[in-house]
């Protein structure tokens, strides 16, 4: 229960005790017995309806009006005062002006707390008392008594159960500002790791490899390359978009699957593509779409490195995209299959610099699993997959785990 809803309880159990005064007005105003006057009756009457009125607004609509409580003490303090110059005369039944007390006093206990309530059925024993002596109200002293100790006790009641209302909500307030500061302190989490993943990406895909083609440079053309390599790096670096690898908030799939294939095909012009086609307007988030890209491309450029059978000879490389919907959510997912020479998967260490970072950490940091399966002289296989959000959806970062 939050704040408002104990705000909407405190109002509804005061509309309901207004509500349990209409028998006893009924049955007064019906009575033959001596009446007050209607220039009396009504404005209490009217008062205490238009009251109940807001009382229920509160009670379903739960924006807090502290004055609420307030004008009902106001106007049963006022009636149990003026009902003193109005009494008819002398009676043996209570008159129904007395049933106000308890809840004049139960208001208070809501308005303030026990002290105010406690003052208030002090006060209303003192009017009680003034209506015997004053001749309204004639019972035995015996009687008196009981019903004066019935309104002292209505005040540390009502206020212990306002007070548990209240402390209910306050604990539940406190709850949820916890969950929420936890919720901040997660998120932040998460963007810091995807964060340490981008730039261990870059520094493997961009300024390791021109190190190395740069190291490697032995003639005009190689050298050109090596300076396209280091600019390329240098822009990651600086946080500038390279050409070709640019990404909005939320992608689609079939223009992600556009720069798949041209990043696949750039490093090895004979792969095989297969896409997914319009991929029923799914879209992938900023950090899915990254790091589907960027394990993507280092596995091709894996299998053009350490796959093929000899210098200058690939093996044949395959990608297939699909996107398939299961148990864990809608992902798409990228089979890189080559048939060069494989290694062993299994053993300790395979799983190398580029393969640790740029693809199984890239992947997992933004919601998404990689499985890969290879053997010495069988090739490799990798299954790369990445949540996607619904068409149209909002940017979601990696889309959640």
């Amino acid at each position: 229960m939050t704040a408002r809803g104990g705000h909407r309880i405190v109002a509804l159990v005061l509309a309901l005790a207004v509500l349990s005064l209409v028998p006893t007005v009924v049955s007064a105003t019906a009575s033959r017995g001596p009446r007050p006057p209607a220039g009396w009756t009504v404005p209490v009457v009217v008062s205490y309806a238009v009251l109940l009125v807001l009382l229920l607004a509160q009670a379903v609509h739960g924006r807090p009006r502290p004055w609420l409580p307030w004008a009902l003490v106001a106007v049963g303090d006022a009636a149990l005062v003026t009902w003193l110059l109005v009494a008819p005369e002398r009676a043996e039944q209570a008159p129904w002006v007395l049933a106000l007390s308890p809840l004049t006093v139960g208001a208070g206990a809501a308005a303030a707390g026990l002290g105010v309530a406690t003052g208030l059925g002090l006060l209303h024993v003192g009017l009680r008392a003034l209506v015997q002596v004053g001749g309204g109200w004639v019972v035995p002293p015996t009687a008196f008594v009981l019903d004066s100790l019935l309104v002292l006790v209505v005040a540390p009641a009502a206020w212990v159960a306002v007070a548990a209302v209240r402390s209910s909500g306050v604990r539940v307030e406190q709850a949820r500002l916890r969950a929420e500061d936890a919720a901040a302190r997660e998120a932040a989490a998460r963007a810091a790791e995807l964060e340490d993943a981008r730039w261990d990406a870059i520094v493997h895909d961009d300024v390791l490899a021109a190190l190395a083609t740069t190291a490697q440079a032995q003639d005009a053309d190689g050298r050109a390359e090596a300076r396209r390599a280091a600019l390329t790096a240098l822009a990651r670096v600086e946080g500038e978009v390279a050409p070709g690898a640019a990404v909005p908030a939320t992608v689609p799939v079939d223009r992600l699957w556009q720069d798949v294939a041209g990043t696949a095909l750039a490093l090895h012009p004979g792969a095989e593509v297969d896409g997914p086609g319009a991929g029923g307007g799914a879209v992938l988030g900023r950090d899915a779409a990254e790091a589907l890209l960027t394990a993507v491309a280092e596995l091709v450029r894996n299998a053009v490195r350490h796959g093929g059978t000899g210098p200058g000879a690939p093996p044949p490389v395959r990608l297939r995209g699909r996107v398939r919907t299961g148990a864990t959510g809608t992902r798409l997912l990228v089979e890189v299959r080559d048939a060069g020479r494989g290694f062993a998967a299994r053993a300790p260490g395979a799983w190398r610099l580029g393969l640790a970072v740029s693809v199984r950490g890239r992947v997992r940091s933004a919601g998404g699993q990689v499985h890969l399966r290879s053997w010495p002289g069988t090739g490799t296989c990798a299954l790369v997959g990445v949540p996607v959000l619904p068409p149209g959806g909002a940017d979601e970062g990696a889309g959640g785990r």
